[in-house]
């Protein structure tokens, strides 16, 4: 069976058993912030396996994309270690349990992937009674049933929460096999990690819930998580000892054989070459399906873990094609046979790539523009240490290189170790913290769920309408502090709970919620909430609305408290000021949330311009939706021309004054959203049902966004800037409505402002500036003109006052009263062509030495260690400060032009050295 067969008939298989097929999540881990890529099968279903989240099916089967570099530096050196792999899963949400998990895994095993039964192993905890009795019961040997400990067999989410033993299925690939054999060692069995018994499954039976003092609580809810790697699986049906020899790798070795010229067959290569190939493979795989999900290229997070993957496969490549062109890239050539071999299943990255092609093409040309350079840093770095009879490059050295250079500091340490040095990374760690703080700034939002306060109950929680917006279509009632706002009650049933924070600051739950919470890019709503109790009336502005993964939390500071005067509230006071007997009104402030819609459907008529005028490859790459503007991130490797921008600018302007009638289409099915070409965003979560909004005729993208009823109510589009924010990724910054207007306003005004003061029409400023131009370069030459022959008077008294240093050789010396530089070269110019001629100018300008020596070429062959260069930096110091040049020409100075004397005294003993 081929690696397409065995993904197919695991998926099916569960399919038979009543599981649903869910999609693969992205290799971008959405609403999880504690992991930068998904690393595992049930990452998708965290919130699943906790209880926070109820799907509408409660068993589940997938073959999951995951990402894992923790061991890097391992890739390719063993059959074992993928940065890229598949991750084959079947979960169980409450439903069945061990039972049902284990027959399910041995039927698998035994019918479908016909195991030779007398090679297969099975561990379980060692306190599992349990799941040893089902193994027993199915027919396993006893003595193939080990029990291990902790270490093997317990599985948890983390320090606390769900956890629980777990089972693993193994296979003996033959006493030959593994480090143990290697080493006349015999092997203890499973949990040996020599690798002759190879893991191959592991079914993970969730029951209990970890408390922060270790003891373990029984869950509610009893959960099935189990993952099967396809690589390693695939291995061994295929009979692999190595997952880079199995067909879907061997192919793609092929084509790297095939594009790096060599002569020679796979199975001819050295253990070198073939390490290298593995890698350049493996890293291949991981650099399509990430940026086919929305990574791209960049110093920090996910973009850094790329740059630092695409750079370890091209020192590999100039390992096995030394003389492969560097502006050629080969990587980029490999994505086809990528998407040939796994494009079916994932069809996404045949869907982009032109776009993963371009990105690659891009950042490998960008690195090997800059590794000769780096290379020779790093060789001059080595030679120093050598020098200093260490043989550990510094962290400052490590942090150059990557900082200058692009070398990432797993690179610079294998390059180390090939010449029989350490790199010292936990020096170059505090670099890089430092460089941190330096460029750190201070959050400006309130971070939620980071405060600890207690929360005093109202009503049930209901996750469904906890979580759920309800204000879409608001019509405002009344104006408040100039504002137009909706006023809407708030019911003592809709009211889940509250608590507060620190002094004036509160946080506060209800079901369906008139506010919008920050999410798909766009800002949350602001508006007030008002309290009338008994005895008070309070009023506390809305100043940020969240969605966690069960309920949408609102952040209110009440308007009156000062902050350090409000003593915490009791929670009997709590109660009593929302609670049953107190009427809570909401304000939603809709002056804010028509601008914020306006420029929100203004970034889907933007994206589907700039495909219609980039490419199709062109998709976003996040978005920021605010009543002052948008700022919309797209792929793109390139600045846009100012005629691209115009040609954008009136695609999306043309859809404007057509006042099109904006459809929503709620409670789309995924896949049926996917079908009608629905765009979505890479890093979004989206239920199995989503929302969907249309542009007729022009664009459909998956949006829960607010929008307007109509494009006109955008009124005018503009774009107010375009720059790049990282490596294949361009940023547009635009405005809508009364911005564009007040924009426009301030253009026409700084238009009328500028032909005041030139003195011109409007229509005629640029005419008058290109006049202008022209009269200010006529009038520099004639300025160059007077001062050539001013420098000409100069010279002539200069070399008629000039030191004589014997051997016909004229020294001139003089301080020149100027401030500017340009005057000082110009006479330096003039001097270096008098024969046998040394001149030494200075000059105070702006209060700082200025310092030039210029030497007649003649006297430079003759006394081989005169040298301007030399003489202006040993005066620079006098001067404090520093200098350099050319033997001919040199310049340099200080931030002390009071000892500009001083150092013109040593001027002769300086130069009677050197000759």
């Amino acid at each position: 069976m081929n690696t397409n067969e065995i993904r197919c008939k695991f998926i099916n298989f569960f399919k038979s058993k009543q599981h649903t097929y869910v999609p693969s999540a992205s290799t971008i881990p959405v609403g999880d912030q504690t992991i930068l890529f998904t690393i595992a099968g049930m990452t998708q279903f965290k919130s699943c396996l906790t209880g926070e989240e109820v799907r509408p099916y409660t068993r589940a089967t997938n073959a999951q994309k995951c990402i894992r570099v923790a061991d890097l530096d391992d890739v390719g050196k063993d059959g074992r270690h993928c940065t890229m792999f598949e991750m084959l899963g079947s979960w169980s949400f409450g439903d069945y349990y061990k039972k049902e998990a284990i027959e399910w895994a041995y039927e698998f095993t035994k019918n479908e992937l016909n195991f030779d039964l007398s090679r297969f192993w099975v561990t379980v905890h060692h306190s599992d009674d349990e799941a040893f009795q089902i193994w027993e019961k199915i027919g396993v040997p006893t003595h193939r049933i080990v029990r291990l400990g902790d270490k093997d067999n317990f599985w948890a989410m983390g320090p606390t929460g769900p956890c629980g033993p777990c089972s693993e299925l193994y296979l003996d690939q033959g006493e030959h096999v593994g480090s143990c054999a290697e080493q006349g060692k015999t092997c203890a069995g499973p949990g040996c990690d020599c690798d002759r018994f190879l893991e191959f499954w592991n079914l993970v039976f969730m029951q209990y819930n970890r408390q922060e003092d270790g003891t373990l609580h029984d869950l509610p809810m009893k959960s099935v998580d189990t993952g099967c790697g396809l690589e390693r699986l695939t291995a061994l049906i295929q009979g692999k000892t190595s997952n880079f020899d199995i067909d879907i790798f061997l192919r793609i070795k092929q084509k790297i054989l095939d594009i790096s010229g060599h002569t020679q067959k796979l199975a001819e290569l050295s253990k070198q070459e073939l390490e290298s190939f593995n890698v350049i493979a493996d890293h291949i795989r991981l650099l399509t399906f990430t940026v086919a999900d929305g990574v791209h290229f960049s110093n920090e997070g996910r973009g850094y873990v790329l740059r630092r993957v695409l750079r370890r496969a091209v020192r590999h490549i100039h390992k096995i094609a030394p003389n492969w062109p560097k502006n050629k890239s080969f990587l980029a050539q490999l994505v086809q046979i990528v998407i040939k071999e796994m494009g079916e299943f994932y069809p996404e990255i045949a869907t982009n790539q032109k776009r993963i092609e371009d990105a690659i093409f891009a950042e490998e040309l960008r690195f090997n523009s800059t590794l000769d350079i780096g290379l020779a840093k790093f060789h001059a770095f080595i030679e120093d240490t050598k020098n200093k009879h260490k043989k550990v490059l510094s962290g400052e050295n490590v942090f150059i290189l990557h900082d200058s250079y692009g070398f990432p500091a797993d690179l610079t340490q294998i390059l180390c170790q090939e010449l029989g040095f350490q790199a010292d990374l936990d020096s170059f760690k505090n670099y890089m913290q430092e460089q941190k703080q330096r460029s750190r700034t201070e959050a400006k939002f309130y971070k939620f769920d980071l405060d600890d306060s207690p929360w005093i109950e109202f009503n049930p929680a209901n996750q469904e309408k906890d979580k759920s917006f309800s204000g879409y279509f608001l019509q405002a009632t009344t104006i408040k502090e100039n504002h137009d706002v909706i006023e809407l009650p708030i019911n003592f049933s809709q009211i889940k709970k509250v608590r507060q924070l620190k002094n004036k600051f509160f946080e506060f739950v209800i079901e369906n919620t008139p506010f919008y919470p920050e999410g798909g890019g766009q800002v949350a709503d602001n508006g007030w909430i008002a309290v009338q109790a008994a005895n008070s009336k309070n009023e506390f502005e809305v100043i940020d609305v969240r969605k966690t993964a069960s309920q949408i939390v609102h952040l209110l500071k009440h308007i009156e408290w000062s902050s350090d005067s409000a003593a915490p509230l009791s929670s009997t006071e709590i109660l009593n000021l929302f609670g049953q007997n107190s009427k809570v009104t909401a304000f939603v402030d809709l002056t804010l949330r028509t601008a914020t819609m306006r420029n929100h459907t203004a970034t889907h008529l933007l994206h589907k311009a700039l495909q219609i005028v980039l490419g199709d490859s062109v998709r976003q790459a996040g978005s920021f939706v605010h009543s002052e503007g948008l700022r919309f991130d797209f792929s793109y490797n390139k600045a846009l021309s100012n005629q691209e921008i115009k040609t954008i600018e009136g695609i999306v302007n043309k859809q404007i004054l057509k006042n099109i009638s904006i459809k929503v289409h709620e409670s789309v099915p995924l896949s049926t959203a996917k079908e009608m070409g629905a765009m979505a965003m890479f890093d979004e979560k989206y239920e199995d049902h989503v929302r969907m909004l249309e542009v007729p005729e022009f664009s459909l993208e998956l949006c829960g966004g607010t929008h307007v009823s109509t494009t006109g109510q955008i009124g005018l589009f503009k774009i107010i800037s375009e720059g790049s924010v990282t490596s294949g990724v361009r940023r547009i910054e635009g405005i809508t409505g009364f911005n564009s207007l007040e924009f426009c306003n301030k253009l026409q005004n700084q238009i009328l402002l500028t032909a005041e003061a030139i003195k011109c029409a409007e229509s005629e400023i640029v005419n008058k500036i290109h006049s202008m131009k022209e009269n200010s370069k006529e009038l520099e030459k004639q300025i160059h003109i007077l001062q050539s022959r001013i420098v000409n008077t100069q010279i002539a008294s200069l070399v008629a006052n000039a030191i004589d240093l014997g051997n016909n050789i004229k020294l001139v010396i003089n301080v020149l009263e100027t401030n500017d530089t340009k005057e000082m070269e110009l006479l330096c110019d003039r001097l270096k062509e008098k024969p046998a001629t040394i001149a030494v100018i200075a000059a105070n300008i702006e209060n700082k030495a200025h310092l030039m020596v210029a030497i007649n070429p003649s006297l430079i062959k003759q006394y081989k260690k005169l040298s301007a260069g030399q003489i202006v930096k040993q005066l620079s110091e006098i001067v404090e400060g520093k200098g350099g040049g050319r033997p001919d020409f040199a310049r340099g100075g200080g931030i002390n032009p009071e000892k500009i004397p001083v150092a013109l005294k040593k001027v002769v003993e300086i130069i009677q050295l050197a000759i």
